[in-house]
């Protein structure tokens, strides 16, 4: 967002005295997410990541494994070739290099945290942690779930609108493969995603009913079983979590301010995928801000369009998705059916919206899994 602003001329400022730098997340970015930015990395060496080449499902040791389109990213140019599904990135390479490509286009960079946030007559004033003030039309809030523009200009999350994840890079191993374990206690899945020279290991889940200290001892003993050898570095982080109220109750914009990706709660309830929305909201807020009238009724309205559905959709199967009665017909149908591994493939790479994919498992004729999802969507309603 900052890379389009400042090209189409805007004054920008990058307040954030940490990047670029790694942090605690799986880092998988799906073709659909690289084509969001493909022009702003056009030019410039695409980030080091590894291309996934299959997915590996599991449930009480029963798996099933469903290949991925995986094109390696180029040496540079064009950041992502038609069809890869998902490519791991460290976030400090990726992060990166669109903080470069932003720097480069235009923007200010200002290498401190920003300590306070406050509306003004005219915008928004962000007072830094040496004293000094910003006055800006429009603050755009791109700083997480713990966003201070969203403490003192909305409201923080609740407890119970955020999951926790937590986990470990193992240093030494990779690999081409995700794995992604069902947990139905506490409800959620543990992963293991591969990077050039460790996996990220982890398990996510609610923090209303989990801790961080239940979830690492979980993710600890998946490590010993599963033998991944290397050297462990623990991480924890909160992902927003909502409901399909909260989604659909969601205005994260008003008078000077803005909020896009995490800081917004842009964020499947089910994979907790966020990379995606939080560049597609950048996007929309970009948009209306250079639309110039009417900016925060825009930016709702076009979330409303664009985005929020599909999250209130999968925030409604959320519940029981990862109950074993569903989990167990995944399982058993992806080792079954190619088609289903077809849609599943499809829905790791953002493909497959929730919208209609009670509708394509139908189509499978594999009655039970669309029965099932059919099912968890009206006692959601």
């Amino acid at each position: 967002m900052a890379w389009r602003l400042a090209r189409a001329g805007a004054h920008v400022a990058l307040v954030d005295g940490s990047h670029p730098r790694e942090k605690p997340c799986g880092g998988g970015v799906t073709g659909r997410a690289l084509r969001l930015v493909s022009a702003q990395l056009s030019g410039a060496p695409v980030p080091h990541g590894v291309a996934v080449e299959r997915a590996v499902f599991v449930q009480n040791g029963a798996r099933a494994v469903v290949s991925l389109p995986a094109s390696p990213p180029p040496a540079h140019g064009t950041a992502v070739t038609s069809g890869t599904a998902l490519i791991i990135f460290p976030r400090a390479d990726f992060d990166g290099r669109l903080y470069d490509s932003a720097v480069a286009a235009g923007a200010a960079p200002v290498h401190e945290r920003a300590r306070d946030v406050e509306a003004t007559s005219t915008g928004a004033r962000v007072r830094l942690e040496r004293g000094a003030a910003i006055e800006a039309r429009w603050i755009v809030g791109a700083d997480g779930a713990n966003s201070l523009v969203r403490r003192r200009l909305l409201a923080p999350f609740s407890r119970a609108e955020l999951s926790i994840a937590t986990g470990f890079f193992v240093h030494g191993p990779t690999s081409r493969d995700i794995i992604v374990e069902f947990e139905s206690r506490p409800a959620g899945y543990l992963w293991s995603f591969p990077r050039a020279d460790h996996l990220a290991v982890g398990i996510c889940a609610q923090a209303d009913r989990s801790t961080a200290a239940e979830l690492r001892a979980v993710a600890s003993r998946w490590i010993a079983r599963e033998r991944f050898e290397g050297t462990p570095e623990p991480y924890s982080w909160p992902i927003p979590s909502l409901s399909a109220r909260a989604i659909e109750q969601q205005r994260p914009a008003g008078h000077g301010w803005l909020l896009v990706g995490d800081a917004a709660g842009l964020v499947d309830p089910i994979t907790r995928e966020g990379i995606f929305f939080a560049l597609q909201s950048a996007d929309l807020a970009a948009d209306a801000i250079l639309g110039g009238r009417d900016v925060p009724a825009r930016f709702r309205e076009s979330l409303g369009d664009e985005i929020l559905p599909e999250l209130a959709r999968a925030a409604a199967l959320k519940d029981g998705f990862f109950q074993p009665r569903l989990t167990g017909l995944l399982i058993h149908a992806l080792r079954a059916s190619p088609k289903i591994g077809a849609v599943m493939a499809d829905l790791v790479a953002g493909e497959q919206p929730y919208r209609t994919l009670a509708r394509r498992l139908l189509r499978t004729f594999e009655f039970g899994l669309a029965l099932e999802l059919a099912r968890l969507r009206r006692a959601r309603r």
